[in-house]
């Protein structure tokens, strides 16, 4: 499966879109880690910069990306990936050499799943690196350093989740205009979940725990009895999209 995962890694990292959108990022990163610093920033996005910038700004950026810009990036780039092949009769066709539709599908699951969290270790690359321009090195702070290394990798873990979940969105539906609807869709339902009083389905929803560690405990340590639980629920969640995504591949009858 190597020479496979291989050929889907240097197909997936060839998109012009993946340049364009980190780019974009690091502008804008850069720009408000020294805009946030004006007054006139400070009164109009209603924020005090000794709260969000230095150490904490980091992780003040980590909800732009992990809550909303990294997921509608990873499904636009996903159903290229995915979708596309499919119209084009290429992703579960075997291959000449003998590959099977589930070692095709699996080669492009690992590459995406890497994808998706080496992007969010280059958005927490880019966050430190920009907030290292403008306030040096108070930044690495050693408790505010953990702590929000600590929310980056659980992140990933959350990122890796969600790619799983659009990828086997992607075999269902066979649609990229419907896979972006769903997501769009859990996106609306993952916030109202969060802000809801319903605590059973708080602890079984995936994005419960990132929206816990983002905002409820923000520029603070995550608790143990928090952390482990989510992680738990995402890793079984991931294994569910990760076996329908196997399975619905086997089904496909063109």
């Amino acid at each position: 499966m190597y020479p496979l995962t291989k050929l889907y890694a240097r197909e997936m990292y060839r998109q012009k879109l993946i340049y364009v959108f980190f780019a974009c990022f690091f502008t804008a990163s850069f720009f408000y880690a020294f805009f946030i610093s004006t007054p006139q920033m400070e009164e109009m996005l209603n924020i005090n910069i000794g709260i969000v910038g230095r150490e904490n700004f980091p992780e003040f950026m980590m909800r732009f990306y992990v809550g909303t810009v990294g997921i509608l990036f990873n499904v636009f780039l996903l159903t290229l990936f995915i979708c596309e092949e499919d119209r084009n009769k290429m992703i579960y066709q075997p291959l000449l050499h003998g590959e099977s539709r589930s070692r095709i599908i699996q080669s492009k699951i690992y590459v995406s799943v890497s994808m998706s969290m080496i992007f969010v270790l280059l958005t927490a690359f880019i966050n430190y690196t920009t907030a290292f321009m403008r306030w040096g090195c108070e930044i690495f702070e050693l408790t505010a350093v953990t702590r929000t290394v600590t929310k980056y990798l659980l992140s990933c873990l959350y990122m890796s989740v969600i790619t799983l979940g659009i990828i086997a969105l992607c075999v269902c539906t066979r649609n990229a205009w419907k896979t972006i609807f769903f997501v769009i869709i859990y996106m609306l339902i993952d916030s109202f979940i969060y802000s809801s009083n319903i605590l059973f389905l708080q602890k079984i929803w995936v994005g419960y725990y990132l929206n816990l560690c983002t905002f409820s405990y923000e520029y603070q340590k995550m608790p143990l009895k928090e952390t482990l639980p989510g992680i738990f629920v995402m890793v079984l969640y991931g294994f569910i999209f990760y076996r329908t995504s196997l399975c619905r591949t086997q089904k496909i009858d063109f």
